[in-house]
């Protein structure tokens, strides 16, 4: 029979909507839920990089109400030492999951008397809980760790089944923002492909494997090497770059821009953090340097006079040239939406109100411009 209230239960349904409603600050949320809800102030939020041999480093860790020394300690000596991890792993590996691990479940003299324990116990915590969201074989591991001082005694049963329906919780909010933060990786790299559609384009990795190129790159770049399969023509580039700025390509860190016959050369470091998603990757573009064309004085005087940003200026030419909302969707590669966005935004950055407003100012604007050119 369960020892929970319907109390309870309604604190786990906030508590689930709590955490899963912005995963843009999903940590923070998860730890100040665990303070309102269940008022365990003695937490820590720690994620667990797991290299290729098994081999763990604490990448973060977070806490709202410990005490720095206690935290420093841990990063600096004891999560080493810490002997939930090991035996966790042994637990899993034999079917044994749970959603919460206390020091229940290890010999408590063996906890007291490791480093670790020895470390708690000076700063008066004697108890803790776990709750792990991922273990070595899915990293990062995302642990949760609640503490209980020696005067508020070991954890009740009661406390022990409110933890594991936390960690149930928990476990499967975290494949929600598994998703979520692989979908921003994506999303952040489908943008960067989107913006460079317009020119030639490389991807590589740190082992110098051509992820994805367009036929742009292949065509431009025929113009500065004259190797014959991509992978050396990235070799050729990278050779380039690194003699150009006296630099290694892994030492590179800002973008490093050069013009050669005619064209402009963009190399561009790692932009998204590596995980289990999307691996670290370098970006090449090629531009033709293009020769002024007439227009080019009213497309920099309305971005710079009316604060247009490309984007609407793009879309300001397009309605200027009398394309609709649908047409100018298709042609930029955003939804209708989007663009009545963007067109709004547009009339009241000119002052406007209607598309014939705003077409007739431009004409306006072009007239002078011509005006002041025939006269020099």
């Amino acid at each position: 029979m369960s020892l929970l209230t319907i109390n309870d239960y309604e604190k786990l349904l906030n508590f689930n909507f709590f955490i899963n409603k912005d995963y843009s600050d999903f940590i923070n949320r998860t730890l100040t839920a665990l303070i309102d809800f269940f008022d365990f102030k003695l937490t820590a939020y720690a994620v667990f990089d797991v290299n290729p041999d098994g081999q763990r480093s604490l990448s973060k860790l977070e806490t709202l109400y410990l005490r720095p020394s206690i935290l420093k300690a841990y990063k600096e000596n004891f999560y080493a030492y810490d002997p939930f991890y090991n035996k966790i792993d042994t637990l899993r590996n034999s079917n044994e999951f749970k959603y919460v691990y206390t020091t229940n479940d290890l010999c408590y003299d063996e906890f007291l008397n490791s480093p670790y324990g020895e470390s708690l116990m000076k700063n008066g915590i004697a108890y803790q809980a776990i709750l792990g969201a991922s273990d070595a074989a899915h990293p990062p591991m995302h642990i949760i760790s609640i503490f209980k001082t020696e005067k508020e005694g070991n954890f009740t049963p009661k406390e022990l089944e409110l933890l594991s329906q936390i960690g149930r919780v928990f476990h499967k909010s975290m494949s929600l923002f598994r998703k979520y933060t692989s979908q921003v990786d994506k999303i952040f790299l489908a943008n960067r492909l989107f913006d460079l559609t317009s020119v030639g384009f490389v991807f590589f990795n740190k082992s110098k494997d051509v992820i994805d190129f367009n036929k742009t790159f292949i065509n431009y770049s025929a113009f500065l090497s004259n190797k014959p399969n991509i992978n050396e023509i990235v070799y050729d580039f990278i050779n380039f770059v690194e003699s150009t700025n006296q630099i290694t390509l892994d030492t590179l860190k800002e973008n490093s821009i050069i013009k050669t016959n005619g064209f402009l050369v963009t190399f561009f470091p790692p932009q998204i953090n590596q995980n289990q998603y999307i691996e670290t990757f370098y970006c090449l573009t090629i531009k033709k340097i293009e020769e002024r064309q007439p227009g080019d004085d009213i497309q920099n005087q309305l971005v710079e006079e009316y604060n247009l940003t490309k984007r609407e200026s793009e879309i300001l030419s397009l309605l200027v040239d009398g394309a609709s909302n649908l047409q100018i969707s298709e042609t930029v590669y955003i939804s209708v939406s989007t663009v009545k966005s963007h067109v709004r935004n547009i009339f009241n950055k000119l002052n406007v109100s209607t598309r014939s407003e705003a077409i007739r100012k431009i004409r306006k604007l072009a007239i002078f411009e011509n005006d002041n050119n025939n006269s020099s």
